[in-house]
């Protein structure tokens, strides 16, 4: 059953409204256009209205069947047939006796489904255990952040990541109540320590970087660069050659000849065909391996000083409070100069390959610069492992701190951990119990459906509406089974098809017909027996006035069924704008007057130019139809789209009743503008007088509705009947705008 129905910001209604404390029976009574219809579609949950929130008594839903203009839409729009209502056939006995005796299981394990989901989620007014267990967070996380708050000022350090978020703060507490063995201090030897260990401002060194000079000192050893490297000495041309005293000049000399050959590139004389082999001859590989070892001891040179220039480059701008700075960039300034000298002299060498040359000696200055490294990262080491005993004295005075503030906390928390428990517990066992219940009762579903499939059929539906249509006079058509899906049609008495000459309220009355036998049924075979919500919207609407009888004494066996408790039928709800029938609905012969019977609920829906809204009334609301029109006149924010008809329904139960005076006789009181209202208000009387009144309007503006309350008022004046305008309207109303 709904115990709520959350209606918001959908059509008509501007703002979020509820409808709560939903009884058995429901009556909603509003002017057409002031919002009734979307209730009814908000309960079907049809799409656009799914974010309209429906409240269910004890969280469990059931199904729910929506008499409005969508189902007319849906199922008698259609050119040739509609859907068959399956219901239990009379024939199938035992088929009947079975299920007869799995309902009340079913209605059982029903109640205690529900019944547990009321323990658990609660209802309204009423709190259930997953919400009594979700509010003893707030409650012990508002205790820890209490303590917070007091030792924060001096405390900082210890509770850094969890000073900003009291949920996490209140998590660290209960891990820490779990795992905290460290020793209790008082506050006061907590704080005393605070203020030493949590002030300091000391932090870890990074180790300077070192490197390998070996290669450069080594370099200055190698006999490569004292060796007078020269050609072939057995060849002819070598006794030129050192004549000369210039080999590197011959040998730059040969590259010219091969491009300028057999002349010499200086004298451009032609060579003897010789020349060319012996400069070939006197170049030999020996002094190609020879240049090679020079020029490699270069490359090698070249790179491993550039490298450990970087090095003590990097270690300038780590710039460590450790290292004697000023000593270390003189010592490194000396190395690079010497190592640009020495760079140079082996180029010289790759240059001139029979020159001799000596390095720099760089091995004093490398040892300081090593010496001045280790020096420093000696004290670094010193300095990081006073840092990593400071770090423990600061874990461990956290932890402490930490063991103190739970200390503190001792009783909230055991209780806290204690109903934890107990409630943790409670639900998971409740939670396991209706998974059982659950899969009980689907089975239990699952055998009536398939006494339903054995035992259904369409035929009775067939009959029972045939038998109240020719019940109520209608003898000019009824409706026939089509096909072996229990499809109908809608046929003349000769049998031929009616669903498109079918009046209005023909349409709308079988329709309704259709609808009460779906209600006691299914579309499907299965289904039949299941529980259900009935929504009747408007139900009499199109309908002459004695359908209205009809239809009301229809929906009151719906009432008595739902009253019985042991019906499929659990709920109702009846949506209506036509305040005969809402009399007649509501009429029970057990009511005192206008008071409510425990078991229904009235309300009424108004719209305003701000919007729809929804009231739940004490009694039901409607005295009577002419108090109910004179209390729209009453209020200062009337609805554009109703008011005119309120004020001609007026006037129809005034005048021709009790007025004492015609039409023609009131309007000739009236000229020019003033008088064309009249004659509008008066015609629309004369026109409806013999049917119900079906509330429809024409919107004419604020400004036309100001003209019509003005007339409407001196219609009473000017005939002499102020005194019952004045009655009906208390006296205080001034409708002059």
């Amino acid at each position: 059953m709904l115990t709520g129905i959350h209606i918001n910001n959908v059509a008509t209604y501007n703002a979020s409204t509820q409808l709560d404390g939903l009884k058995k029976i429901n009556f909603i009574f509003g002017a057409n256009g002031s919002g009734k219809t979307t209730i009814s579609r908000i309960i079907d949950q049809i799409s656009g209205y799914t974010h309209c929130p429906l409240q269910w008594f004890g969280g469990e839903q059931i199904k729910i069947l929506v008499y409005n203009k969508d189902f007319i839409d849906r199922n008698f729009n259609q050119e040739n047939t509609v859907k068959g209502v399956f219901t239990l056939g009379d024939d199938q006995v035992e088929a009947e006796r079975q299920i007869s005796l799995l309902r009340p299981q079913i209605d059982k394990v029903t109640n205690e489904i529900r019944g547990l989901n009321i323990r658990l989620n609660g209802e309204t007014n009423q709190a259930g255990i997953v919400a009594e267990r979700a509010a003893l967070e707030p409650e012990i996380q508002a205790k820890c952040w209490q303590k917070k708050q007091l030792h924060d000022s001096y405390f900082q350090e210890a509770f850094t990541g969890f000073r900003n978020s009291a949920e996490r703060f209140k998590d660290k507490v209960l891990l820490e109540k779990q795992s905290n063995t460290s020793n209790l201090l008082s506050l006061e030897v907590l704080k005393e320590k605070a203020s030493t260990i949590f002030s300091s401002n000391v932090v870890r060194y990074e180790t300077i970087p070192t490197f390998d000079a070996s290669v450069l000192i080594d370099a200055q050893f190698n006999p490569i660069l004292q060796k007078n490297i020269v050609g072939n000495q057995d060849v002819n041309i070598s006794k030129l050659i050192e004549t000369l005293g210039n080999i590197d000049w011959v040998k730059q000399g040969r590259e010219h000849f091969e491009s300028s050959y057999p002349e010499c590139p200086f004298c451009q004389q032609i060579t003897p065909p010789s020349f060319s082999e012996e400069l070939i001859q006197f170049f030999s590989e020996t002094y190609e391996q020879e240049v090679g070892i020079a020029e490699q001891l270069f490359n090698q040179y070249v790179n491993t000083s550039d490298r450990i220039l970087n090095t003590i480059q990097s270690i300038y701008s780590q710039n460590s409070p450790a290292l004697e700075m000023e000593f270390f960039h003189a010592e490194g300034q000396i190395l690079h100069e010497r190592l640009e000298r020495n760079k140079g002299n082996l180029q010289r060498k790759l240059s001139e390959p029979s020159l001799k040359i000596s390095l720099e000696p760089i091995e004093p200055i490398i040892s300081k610069i090593l010496e001045l490294i280790q020096e420093a990262n000696q004290k670094i080491m010193q300095h990081n492992q006073v840092v990593q005993n400071l770090s423990t004295e600061k874990q461990d005075l956290t932890n402490q701190v930490w063991k103190y503030v739970i200390n503190e906390l001792d009783s909230d928390l055991n209780h806290y951990i204690q109903n934890k428990t107990r409630l943790d517990s409670t639900i998971t066992g409740m939670n396991a119990s209706l998974k059982q219940k659950r899969d009980f009762l689907t089975d239990l579903e699952f055998q009536i459906q398939e006494y339903e499939k054995s035992s259904t059929s369409t035929i009775p539906t067939v009959n029972d509406i045939n038998g109240l249509l020719l019940s109520f006079g209608f003898t000019s058509f009824n409706i026939s089974p089509v096909d072996e899906h229990g499809h109908y049609k809608i046929c003349r008495a000769n049998g031929d098809d009616a669903s498109r000459s079918l009046s209005e309220g023909e349409k709308t009355f079988i329709t309704f017909l259709y609808f009460y036998s779906l209600i006691k049924g299914s579309h499907s075979s299965s289904g039949i027996t299941e529980s259900r919500i009935v929504v009747f919207d408007d139900p009499i609407s199109s309908l002459d006035s004695d359908i209205l009888y009809i239809v009301s004494s229809l929906i009151k066996r719906v009432f008595d069924h739902v009253r019985t408790n042991n019906d499929l039928i659990k709920q109702v709800f009846v949506l209506t704008h036509n305040v005969y029938f809402h009399k007649e609905i509501t009429f029970n012969n057990k009511r005192s007057q206008n008071q409510i019977i425990s078991d229904e609920t009235f309300w009424m829906v108004k719209k305003n130019s701000s919007g729809s809204t929804i009231e739940k009334c004490s009694e039901n609301p409607i005295r009577s139809a002419y108090e109910l029109l004179w209390s729209d006149i009453k209020t200062n924010n009337q609805s554009n789209l109703t008011i005119q008809n309120t004020l001609r329904r007026i006037l129809e139960n005034y005048f021709t009743m009790w007025g004492g005076m015609k039409k023609d006789q009131i309007c000739d009181l009236f000229e020019g503008n003033e008088k064309l209202i009249c004659q509008s208000l008066f015609a629309w009387v004369n026109d409806g007088s013999h049917s119900i009144h079906d509330d429809l309007y024409i919107n004419h503006g604020q400004q036309t509705n100001e003209s019509y309350l003005t007339v409407f008022r001196e219609i009473f004046t000017r005939s002499g009947q102020s005194g019952h305008y004045e009655m009906m309207t208390g006296g205080s109303i001034d409708l002059t705008y």
